[in-house]
């Protein structure tokens, strides 16, 4: 555990995300990496130097059946208030919609749901489990589908829903929290989307994969060029001769 509290300390410190007072929910989908934040950020309570609150919420899609009752005990078990919210997202998404690409309205619909449900239980931050390759991915997602140079950011303000968005795992590669999830044996639950494995998310796995067989440090690189803000090089930052 030592490295991912490391990797949250490190993205504290940078980009402060967590101040004294806070009452931080984390996101759970059931998936390795929201399941590793919600039991880091209950140790990390007892080494950051901001005093805050954390809870847990997920969120139920109204798709397949999912057996909650193991995350219930670990959140028991660490101390961590959680609950499941029922939604009809998937219905929404699926049957309504019919949409041929659903992942950008599923998302945007968790986004919501999950932030007025914080914000409904007195939280002003909301702490998603995106780690490194889940920045990295979104970067190539929207430079070869959007036509942009674009990723999340570590924090976000949204004025909308008055919560603080935090990303405390930017820092971890997932190699390490899927090592952890192991080892602590977490309850990770498989995916119960009717299309995973075969989103747009994917095909960027599969890119930075092969990219990585032609120069082995190439997430670290990608990344670091990333927080190197006061070296970038694009057109807005380069001045044209007359």
């Amino acid at each position: 555990m030592k490295r991912v509290l490391g990797s949250i300390r490190r993205a504290d410190e940078r980009y402060g995300m967590i101040e004294d007072g806070d009452k931080v929910c984390v996101g759970v989908s059931g998936g390795k990496d929201s399941l590793l934040l919600m039991r880091a950020m209950k140790l990390y309570q007892r080494f950051a130097y901001a005093k805050f609150d954390v809870c847990a919420i997920m969120l139920d899609l109204g798709l397949k059946f999912q057996d909650t009752e193991p995350i219930y005990r670990l959140a028991e078990e660490i101390d961590i208030p959680f609950e499941v919210i029922r939604t009809d997202i998937g219905k929404v998404v699926f049957e309504y919609r019919q949409e041929r690409s659903p992942c950008a309205l599923c998302a945007k619909l968790r986004r919501g749901a999950l932030n007025n449900a914080a914000k409904d239980r007195g939280c002003n931050k909301v702490a998603l489990g995106h780690n490194r390759e889940d920045v990295l991915e979104t970067l190539f997602m929207s430079m070869l589908y959007e036509g942009r140079m674009n990723t999340f950011a570590p924090v976000t303000y949204l004025s909308r829903s008055d919560v603080t968005v935090i990303r405390p795992l930017i820092f971890l590669p997932e190699k390490y929290a899927l090592s952890m999830a192991r080892q602590l044996e977490l309850p990770v639950l498989p995916p119960n989307c009717e299309i995973a494995g075969n989103t747009k998310r994917d095909e960027a796995k599969r890119l930075l994969e092969h990219l990585c067989k032609i120069t082995p440090d190439a997430k670290e690189k990608i990344l670091h060029a990333l927080v190197n803000t006061e070296k970038y090089g694009l057109w807005d930052r380069m001045r044209t001769k007359e």
